[in-house]
C-alpha cells in the first residue's frame, strides 16, 4: 500500500503513483462553495472606492483559500444593505424555491457570507438567515479576531457568516471553514499543523477571548523555532497579516514575555 484513504494528494506523491501504474486515482468529490460579500460600502476590486467605501478584498481572498483545500468556488454578486435582496441571494445559493420548498440538491454545499454578522443597524446576515428558517448552531465565539462568527445550516447547505474585517475573515476561515471543506472530502487529517515556538518579543491575549496573533517564524542560532509577533494593528490590518507565517495561540488573559514558549498553528 502506497497511501491511505483520506490522505491529501500532493505533488510529491505523483511520481510514486505513476511508478506503480496508477494512471487514475479515486478521489473525493470537491464540495462547491459559494461566496457572498455584503454591505453597501463594498465595491468590486476593479472600481475606485468612493467616500466611506472599500474594495471587495474578502471574496477573492476566500476564493483562493477555499481552492487551496480542494473546493470548487463561485463568487456571487455582492449585495448592499437590503434584507430582501440578501434573502433572495441566500435562497438561490442554497437551493430554496420561491415557496421555500426544500430541494434535494442545493447548488452549494457551503455558503460563506462575508460581513453583516455583528449587531449594528446594517448587520443583516443573522436576520436574513433566521427569516429563511436556518438552523443556527452558534453566532458568537470566544475568539480574537473573529468574535461575531456565525455557523448554521439552511436546506442542506452549511452556512458560515464571517466577519467583514479581512484578518478576522481569514482567521475564522483557517479555524472553521477549512476543516469543514476537508471533512466533506473525507480527509483523514483536517487540523492545522501545530508546533511550539520561542517568542522573540512580549505579546498578550485578550482578557476574555482566546487570541490568535499573527507572527513570522525563524530559527535561531541554537536551532530553536522562534515566533516574532507582527506589529499588527487589528482586524482590518490585512497588510500586516500578509507577512504572517503562523498564528500564536494565547488563551484568554495570557501574557507572555520574550523567551516564553507558546503554541503556534501554521498558515
Amino acid at each position: 500500500r502506497l497511501f491511505q484513504r483520506g490522505e491529501i494528494i500532493t505533488d510529491r506523491m505523483i511520481a510514486s503513483l505513476a511508478s506503480f501504474g496508477y494512471a487514475n486515482v479515486k478521489v473525493a468529490e470537491p464540495p462547491t462553495v459559494a461566496i457572498l460579500s455584503t454591505g453597501s460600502e463594498i465595491v468590486s476590486i476593479d472600481k475606485k472606492p468612493g467616500r466611506d467605501q472599500i474594495r471587495n478584498s474578502n471574496s477573492v481572498m476566500l476564493k483562493v483559500l477555499c481552492e487551496r483545500v480542494g473546493a470548487r468556488v463561485k463568487i456571487l454578486p455582492q449585495t448592499g444593505d437590503d434584507l430582501n435582496l440578501l434573502k433572495q441571494t441566500i435562497s438561490k445559493a442554497v437551493g430554496l424555491g420561491a415557496t421555500r420548498s426544500k430541494i434535494q440538491n442545493p447548488k452549494s454545499k457551503i455558503l460563506l457570507i462575508s460581513g453583516g454578522v455583528s449587531v449594528g443597524k446594517y448587520d443583516l446576515t443573522k436576520p436574513a438567515l433566521r427569516e429563511l428558517g436556518a438552523e443556527i448552531f452558534f453566532e458568537r465565539v470566544r475568539l480574537r479576531p473573529g468574535k461575531p462568527t456565525v455557523f448554521g445550516r439552511l436546506n442542506k447547505t452549511l452556512v458560515f457568516g464571517l466577519p467583514g474585517n479581512p484578518v478576522s475573515s481569514a482567521v475564522t476561515f483557517y479555524l472553521f471553514v477549512r476543516m469543514a471543506i476537508l471533512l466533506m472530502q473525507k480527509a483523514s487529517d483536517v487540523d492545522l499543523r501545530k508546533a511550539s515556538a520561542v517568542l522573540t518579543a512580549p505579546a498578550r491575549g485578550a482578557k476574555e477571548r482566546d487570541t490568535y496573533y499573527p507572527a513570522t517564524l525563524a530559527t535561531d542560532r541554537s536551532g530553536r523555532l522562534t515566533a516574532t509577533p507582527l506589529g499588527w494593528q487589528g482586524s482590518s490590518d490585512f497588510v500586516g497579516f500578509a507577512n504572517a507565517d503562523a498564528l500564536i495561540v494565547f488563551p484568554r488573559g495570557d501574557v507572555a514575555n520574550a523567551g516564553d514558549v507558546r503554541s503556534i498553528v501554521y498558515l
